[in-house]
């Protein structure tokens, strides 16, 4: 009987681990309804922003590797943070987190360059895994919701709306045929 391979971290597990985590942290009284309104904010800006991040500097993490930095940041958030006076949660956990990435993003670039996280996923590769680049598929996820986010925030075309003016006159030529 063969052993069992190790199973891999793909990037859906990631994403559901983390919010799985964040609701836990900050949205245990909250309401179903408010929940799925931030949800998608928190997956663009709190779950894949780091690795948007990461992938725009050519790196990779490995995927237990990245769960626990933003898990780190989540952890850090409900002990040391005023949790009080937070009005609008998703708004807080991204600037936490970008903060974190603003000061810590050095040292996060240096690990994913190390010799030792190439050699891991060379490593992986060679046991015969297929190791999706769990950083990659994320960041074109966050990609894709900012698109997506850039389409419904997008105004109406002016001249598919119509003005006062030519309402007024279609107005008058109605009442002109009616009188």
């Amino acid at each position: 009987m063969k052993p069992e391979r190790p199973k891999q971290s793909i990037p859906a597990e990631i994403r559901n681990d983390l919010l799985g985590a964040i609701r836990s942290a900050f949205y245990g009284d909250a309401t179903e309804k408010q929940w799925h309104q931030d949800k998608n904010f928190l997956l663009k800006n709190v779950v894949f922003w780091p690795a948007s991040w990461l992938n725009q500097r050519g790196v990779s993490l490995p995927p237990a590797r990245y769960k626990a930095i933003v898990l780190d940041v989540i952890q850090g958030i409900k002990h040391h943070g005023k949790t009080d006076s937070i009005k609008y949660w998703p708004g807080y956990l991204m600037h936490c987190v970008k903060k974190r990435f603003a000061i810590h993003g050095d040292e996060y670039y240096d690990e994913a360059k190390s010799l030792r996280s190439s050699l891991s996923l060379a490593m992986k590769v060679t046991n015969g895994l297929v190791v999706a680049d769990p950083v990659r598929v994320m960041a074109e996820a966050q990609r894709e919701l900012e698109r997506a986010s850039r389409k419904t925030r997008q105004k109406a075309k002016p001249e598919a709306q119509m003005t006062l003016l030519q309402f007024a006159c279609i107005a008058g030529a109605i009442a002109i045929q009616t009188a």
